[in-house]
């Protein structure tokens, strides 16, 4: 009998505090699920986690989606040049189906006029949630009877007594919804961070391709997630556009994983072709555009600029500038195509892509090794051929020979010099096989075949070095 009065409290003790624990974080609401906090709040860096409630209980018009190329979207300047009250719902490294998910949630209060939507290749590889056993699916519906994950989540009551509890003053950037998961002030920018995070990732990058997704099955998931949303709600306007990786990003790709490189181009022909057929969707490409990635002094990493970045890009959607259409939707896949083929990779200075001109005839390259002392370096063979430069290669000795009238130019593989009709002269970086290609130094090579090189570098187009070489 008493055993059976034991259980019989200890039982209505649990139900007990179970009801106090789920009042006392249904009351307090961290997260604001039910209602936008009466007090100061303090918000949480779990997106999947906040973004629901600040879906639910708070007022806009507009919302941004993305992955963390939107992070550093500050909502009240984007109000400013965008119009209307703007709600960021970013989520870092998100998928297409969970920025789909809180849209749904956003859409769901009937309030949203306008989504500034930020779409990256990677969001479609594939059909799901990150870390689908922890995510909050609770949070995104409007089931009441599974709301018990919320109300007895340890974490979500420490998150009720630091609300209520902490000083005000106290983590201050969890208590700017303007700023909230805007990292631009902490982070490091420059190309020495850039370079190491280039250096780490060329490994990590060939492993990443052995695993790539097949275009089609890219598209179902973009059709799934992303056009069946944008169909669903023809009365909402959807300004789309393309973040600005840096284009050591792109050229990584176009060489380490050059399925997933043509697959992006594709896939942006494909959504445009797609979205081309609404009225109400816009699309915007900054990929392409030079002057900001090649600048790496706005970037903390291959893929991740600064605030200014974004805000430029809101700028220019702002301006109707980079706006997508059917006469330059191939020309933004060609220009950043042509961007990485020519991309001379320096890490002792800035990146830029080279153009060659030889007498007026523009010489192209599937590929451009990284400089040497500042030293641009081209396929020897290659360029011969362009040129109408007669190329010969002796593969027993390791020798190749370009002759141009009664000049004939020896160099050998990995050699420091060079031999000018039998005459040696140094050269200002070595021969390199790169990429099964001989290589070597161009303006010296051009030089050392009578050539004379014309450089012309443009304000307009910082990041591109043309060389006009004669060669008669």
């Amino acid at each position: 009998m008493k055993n059976i009065r034991f259980v019989i409290w200890f039982m209505a003790f649990v139900l007990l505090f179970t009801v106090l624990v789920g009042s006392f974080v249904y009351a307090v609401d961290p997260l604001q699920l039910y209602r936008k906090a009466s007090y100061s709040p303090l918000f949480t860096k779990q997106q999947r986690y906040q973004n629901p409630g600040l879906a639910k209980s708070y007022a806009y018009d507009t919302i941004i989606l993305g992955s963390s190329m939107t992070e550093n979207f500050v909502p009240s300047e984007v109000g400013e040049l965008l119009g209307g009250k703007v709600m960021k719902l970013s989520m870092e490294g998100s998928t297409a189906k969970e920025q789909r998910m809180i849209a749904d949630v956003a859409v769901g209060t009937g309030q949203v006029k306008k989504v500034l939507w930020g779409i990256d290749y990677f969001s479609f590889r594939d059909n799901a949630v990150r870390d689908e056993a922890n995510f909050p699916f609770y949070l995104y519906d409007d089931k009441v009877w599974n709301d018990y994950k919320y109300l007895l989540n340890v974490s979500d009551v420490k998150h009720a007594l630091g609300a209520l509890l902490l000083p005000k003053d106290q983590m201050p950037q969890l208590r700017n919804l303007d700023l909230l998961n805007n990292w631009d002030a902490s982070a490091n920018y420059g190309p020495a961070q850039v370079y190491a995070k280039w250096q780490e990732a060329r490994l990590s990058e060939q492993l990443t391709a052995d695993y790539e997704p097949a275009l089609e099955v890219v598209k179902q998931n973009f059709e799934e997630n992303t056009m069946s949303f944008i169909e669903a709600h023809p009365d909402i306007e959807f300004i789309i556009y393309y973040p600005p990786y840096s284009v050591l990003r792109q050229q990584m790709w176009y060489s380490l994983n050059p399925e997933r490189f043509d697959n992006q181009l594709e896939m942006k022909k494909y959504m445009y072709e797609r979205f081309s057929a609404y009225d109400n969707v816009r699309v915007y490409d900054f990929q392409s555009d030079s002057t900001i990635t090649y600048d790496l002094d706005e970037y903390k990493d291959l893929s991740h600029h600064s605030a200014a970045i974004n805000r430029r890009i809101v700028e220019e959607i702002a301006d109707g500038t980079h706006q997508v259409t059917a006469a330059n939707v191939e020309l933004n896949n060609r220009l950043l195509q042509e961007q990485v083929q020519s991309l001379v990779i320096n890490e002792d200075g800035p990146v830029y892509s080279v153009v060659v001109n030889v007498n007026g005839q523009e010489v192209t390259f599937s590929e451009l090794p990284p400089a040497d002392d500042d030293q641009v370096r081209v396929p020897l063979k290659d360029f011969a051929l362009a040129a109408g430069i007669e190329f010969n290669y002796d593969a027993a000795n390791k020798t190749a020979s370009l002759t141009r009238g009664d000049r004939e130019v020896k160099v050998a593989v990995g050699a420091d010099m060079a031999t000018v009709n039998g005459t040696e002269t140094p050269l200002e970086t070595p021969t390199k096989i790169y990429n099964g290609r001989l290589t070597g130094p161009l303006l010296q090579i051009i030089h050392l075949l009578q050539g004379d090189v014309e450089v012309d570098q443009s304000e307009q187009e910082s990041y591109i070095v043309t060389y006009n070489i004669t060669l008669e």
